[in-house]
């Protein structure tokens, strides 16, 4: 029954529009997110927990004693983008929801909410302090995990529900950098892409004479000629799952000028080889690079970088190696050091053993270069949502989830968090 409440809730967070705007008096970041984390904190409350709300920031709901555990993640969405075949604030059909956020991160961090409450129903005693935190700026700066940091210490141990199955030991290091470059002869303009951590999937160039390539369409417009593309979002960790725009636009541009094809080289090879970071190693893999932003004046074009490096590199050299190769001004924007937690500790036995436990399975812990909120503490890891072989469709058009593998999400993190964190009553 818990299950079917919590699907129920989770309709109703997908229905709030929780993309970062203009700040208001209930948040920061903007209206939207202020909505969805009071939905989050009256929620909470009405179960039990002990619930703040740091003028809307992060909520976090407390519940249980003992030595702290963490469960972080985050309400806030990517924008909803075009193209939907559902609606992107919720809809179930064909025993699947559609709704941005389904996945990344609402509905996890409901059923893990879910979860701790039915294990309460039921008579079990949490024997560790949970604490959930609830942040409303992780795909946009992570402000609110900094917030907390100022006034409050993390959890030595905790997971958080914003990734991949089986459980996530070691994620990459993340670069967002900004480059400078000269705007290439005969192009006009340029613009594309929202977010640095999506691959752009329109991308749009104004240029003083036609040009006549495929993927792109070409036609007049004040001042000269408007030069369009359109790709595939994903999101920026994977960027081979995507189609970028900005490729085809570079590309095409390079009929008439040298220099811009020569960017498009440089700055859409997803493997870092046009910037001169090829870079892989044994314990993480290999380096990838997303051209997410593009945008000019009337002399520069700046290009926004989201580089996933491997662990045993550091945020330096790459900047290094960048500025080397284009001969460019390199300006970091955005950072997250490499993470990893022992393979062999308590807390991935533990949540290892729930997961193949639930499914059947008998998988080994991942390395992944998505950015997670366990990045915010040593002891802490990503533990979900997503299944190995399902589609991603995480920051893309039809973000989506079957009821069914909802329900197994729920399972394991109620299986999990029973071994971990609650006791039967007698036993406390």
């Amino acid at each position: 029954m818990c299950f079917e409440k919590a699907l129920n809730s989770i309709m109703d967070f997908l229905a709030i529009e929780s993309v970062q705007s203009a700040p208001c008096p209930s948040s920061p970041f903007g209206k939207g997110v202020g909505e969805v984390l009071d939905k989050f904190a009256s929620l909470a409350k009405s179960m039990g927990f002990t619930v703040h709300n740091e003028g809307g920031y992060y909520v976090t709901a407390d519940i249980g004693s003992g030595k702290p555990f963490a469960i972080l993640g985050h309400l806030d969405t990517v924008p909803l983008g075009e193209g939907w075949d559902h609606s992107p604030l919720g809809e179930i059909a064909g025993g699947t929801v559609y709704g941005r956020g389904i996945l990344d991160d609402k509905g996890p961090l409901l059923l893990c909410l879910y979860a701790a409450a039915q294990l309460v129903s039921e008579g079990y005693v949490p024997c560790r302090r949970i604490r959930f935190f609830a942040g409303g700026n992780e795909e946009s700066g992570w402000k609110c995990a900094e917030r907390y940091s100022q006034l409050d210490k993390w959890p030595d141990e905790g997971f958080s529900p914003d990734a991949d199955f089986p459980v996530i030991a070691c994620e990459k290091g993340v670069l967002h950098v900004r480059l400078t470059l000269p705007l290439p002869g005969r192009v006009l303009s340029i613009r594309g892409g929202g977010r640095v951590n999506v691959v752009m999937d329109t991308c749009r160039a104004v240029c003083d004479t036609p040009v006549h390539a495929k993927d792109v369409t070409c036609v007049p417009c004040d001042g000269g000629y408007a030069v369009t593309a359109h790709g595939r979002p994903a999101h920026g960790s994977t960027p081979w799952l995507g189609d970028n725009a900005a490729r085809k636009v570079l590309s095409a541009l390079g009929e008439i000028s040298p220099a811009a094809g020569e960017l498009s080289k440089a700055l859409c090879a997803i493997d870092g080889s046009g910037i001169n970071c090829a870079l892989s190693d044994k314990e993480s893999g290999a380096l990838t690079c997303n051209l997410g932003v593009l945008s000019s004046d009337e002399n520069n074009l700046y290009a926004e970088l989201d580089v996933r490096y491997p662990v045993t590199f550091t945020a330096e050299e790459i900047v290094r190696r960048i500025g080397g190769k284009l001969s460019c001004p390199v300006e970091i924007t955005g950072e997250h050091l490499p993470h990893s937690v022992d393979v062999d500790s308590p807390l991935v036995r533990g949540l290892l053993g729930a997961y193949n436990d639930v499914t059947g399975r008998a998988d080994a812990p991942l390395t992944v270069g998505g950015a997670t909120y366990a990045r915010v503490a040593p002891g802490l890891v990503a533990f979900g949502p997503c299944f190995p072989g399902d589609e991603p469709t995480i920051h893309q058009r039809n973000e989506r989830a079957d009821i069914a593998s909802l329900r197994k999400i729920y399972d394991i993190y109620l299986l999990a968090l029973k071994r971990l964190c609650f006791k039967k009553r007698e036993m406390c």
